[in-house]
């Protein structure tokens, strides 16, 4: 892999690389692909200086003018897989503390070649994440009985398990952050601060209803102080490597890098827990209860949590202009809220009406990221994962995985959710267009499985899972009788697979599409009413 993206690549083959590389490592990481002793003898340090090239040009590619999105995107996932490049790790004979464990005097025999022959022969010799996992099954083992063995084996043992971990770059967030502490000056050194103090608050915070308020709060502040934190850190990611530059730079730079992937993740999980806690409160019918009295400042925190997950993908380089403009609306009509008149218009709907126009401009953001994977690493998986003996439905649900584990999942959520409550307060139709298009055919409600006739139209009740796809040509289009987040399960396959698709919640268009049934209507996204009879 080395020899693949080091090297001067025309751009062309230089994003091929990248994918089948990202690709490559993920599945590495997963244990889809398995490391074996190969006879030779490379110790770690071979790895970690291998994975020292492969950083150096991923950073010098990642900082050019004409690196593209989807190159963008590929590095970003190629680095969490990289090991760790320190000074002790390149060391010409590195992690030698499993040797002298193996040889540990008041272990049991059979104890000392379980430890030699499944952990420190394969370390040296062919180092890989299953080695980590094997760590973790032989500290579980040992510390399961307290007395069994000795207090200063169990603690040489727990010392290897956090070495193989930082090997591995596999240490929580709270630690990597910790790590670069001291490379900090001192307004950096403040944002980190408040994250680290939001963020203990809240791992300590107590789940219970009297706590949900201070919750929602709580992860908003944290949310927010992690976007500073994370602007700190790009920033000081900005310039590229100079050639003279020394290893140890270069090793912390790879800890900058990795925090700052790190805080991205992070603010998915913030943004997950923002959602629920928000719906337990009322969601979408709340906020349009609070619209209609004009009191829009329960509408903040949604929509300063859009605004923490619009800046996340622009710090992670996805159209960064894009996410600027759209964050700077957000701001714009938070600050502005609701008057009673505007000019001769009522307030209220002129206020739905600017903030409507933001979150679709958002949405069509999360929309162009979903169209931008399927077009980067379908072929390129099925190529690989046949070539590598991947289990199939590995293959098949790799594009769909990297959409949902990402950021834009949630911002995806948030947009759904906001613009329901939006489409509530100005009395709209209660359509939703997940995909468009039009087409016409026999109209059928799909109960369990679906019914496979030729150019049928479907409605259902509630989301299923692959029918889609497993209906192959004959579904034309989808109406869906509930919400359902643009770039959910459903809607990433109904899209790739260019089946119209719309949702619908409100009750009368609901009947109104239950007559139609077993008749041959028109499907097209367009009109007022999307399901017409012929």
């Amino acid at each position: 892999m080395c020899e693949l993206l080091v090297g001067n690549l025309e751009s062309g083959d230089r994003l091929e690389a990248l994918i089948f590389s990202a690709i490559y490592l993920k599945w590495i990481n997963t244990g889809q692909i398995p490391c074996f002793e190969d006879g030779g003898h490379p110790r770690p340090n071979r790895h970690a200086e291998i994975s020292r090239l492969i950083f150096r040009e991923l950073e010098r590619i990642y900082c050019m003018k004409d690196t593209s999105l989807q190159e963008v995107l590929s590095i970003r996932k190629i680095h969490p897989c990289l090991p760790s490049f320190k000074a002790e790790f390149t060391a010409s004979v590195p992690l030698t503390r499993i040797r002298d464990v193996a040889h540990w005097g008041d272990i049991p025999h059979d104890l000392k070649l379980q430890i030699k022959h499944t952990i420190q022969n394969k370390l040296h010799r062919n180092a890989g994440p299953e080695d980590l996992v094997a760590t973790e099954a032989m500290l579980a083992r040992i510390t399961r009985n307290p007395e069994e063995y000795s207090e200063a084996f169990v603690e040489q043992f727990k010392i290897i398990h956090h070495e193989l971990k930082d090997f591995s770059m596999l240490g929580n967030l709270t630690e990597q952050l910790e790590s670069i502490k001291e490379s900090f000056g001192d307004r950096s050194l403040s944002a980190l601060t408040l994250f680290l103090e939001c963020k203990e608050r809240l791992d300590n915070l107590e789940e219970s209803k009297d706590a949900l308020d201070k919750s929602i709060d709580l992860l908003l502040k944290t949310a927010q102080s992690l976007n500073a934190l994370r602007e700190v850190i790009v920033k000081g990611l900005e310039s590229s490597l100079r050639n003279d530059v020394p290893d140890a730079a270069i090793a912390m730079r790879q800890k900058w890098r990795l925090c700052e992937i790190g805080l991205e993740d992070y603010s998915f999980l913030l943004l997950s827990r923002f959602l629920n806690a928000l719906e337990v409160v009322g969601g979408a019918q709340q906020l349009k209860e609070n619209a209609e009295s004009k009191n829009v400042s329960s509408w903040n925190g949604p929509l300063g949590s859009l605004f923490v997950g619009i800046r996340q993908l622009g710090l992670s380089g996805w159209k960064p202009e894009e996410c600027t403009a759209i964050g700077n609306e957000l701001l714009a009509w938070k600050e502005k809220g609701l008057s009673e008149k505007e000019g001769s218009e009522d307030g209220k709907a002129v206020w739905a009406l600017r903030l409507k126009a933001t979150l679709d401009r958002s949405r069509r953001l999360t929309e162009e990221y979903s169209e931008a994977l399927p077009q980067m690493f379908p072929q390129k998986v099925e190529m690989l994962g046949k070539a590598l003996g991947i289990p199939e439905n590995s293959v098949r649900t790799y594009n769909e995985a990297e959409i949902r584990a990402g950021v834009i999942f949630q911002v995806s959520k948030l947009c759904t959710l906001l613009l329901k409550a939006v489409r509530s307060t100005l009395g709209s139709q209660g359509w939703d267009v997940l995909v468009p298009g039009a087409a016409h055919g026999t109209l059928i409600q799909a109960i369990d499985r679906w019914a496979v006739v030729k150019q049928i139209l479907c409605y259902l009740k509630g989301a299923p899972g692959d029918e889609v796809t497993a209906a192959g040509n004959n579904i034309k289009g989808v109406v869906l009788l509930q919400e359902l987040p643009h770039l959910s399960h459903l809607g990433v396959r109904a899209g790739q697979e260019k089946v119209i698709f719309v949702t619908c919640e409100d009750d009368d268009k609901i009947a109104d599409i239950q007559k139609l049934n077993g008749k041959c209507v028109r499907h097209n996204t367009t009109s007022n009413f999307p399901v017409k009879d012929l």
